[in-house]
């Protein structure tokens, strides 16, 4: 697996699980230790995310920056076809 592709799963990853805490916290909305977990896991993933998308260019809309890099959305490939 190459950096690209582990930085990727790692965005993935903290993904799945701000959605899995965020269903959690739908039933358990007063659960500090829940709570506590996902602000960490938000924060982890917007960094995954910054870090991907400064090193290998935007995953969404909202990543691209048009002062640093135009509209690099349309260059190709695009984050879910891989290499």
């Amino acid at each position: 697996m190459n950096d690209k592709t582990k930085a990727l799963r790692r965005v993935q990853e903290l993904n799945f699980a701000m959605i899995e805490l965020a269903l959690f916290l739908n039933t358990h909305p007063c659960d500090e230790n829940a709570l506590c977990i996902y602000e960490k896991v938000q924060l982890m993933h917007a960094a995954a995310k910054a870090k991907y998308e400064e090193c290998y260019g935007p995953l969404t809309y909202e990543g691209v920056n048009t002062a640093k890099n135009e509209w690099s959305w349309v260059k190709g490939p695009w984050p879910w076809e891989g290499e």
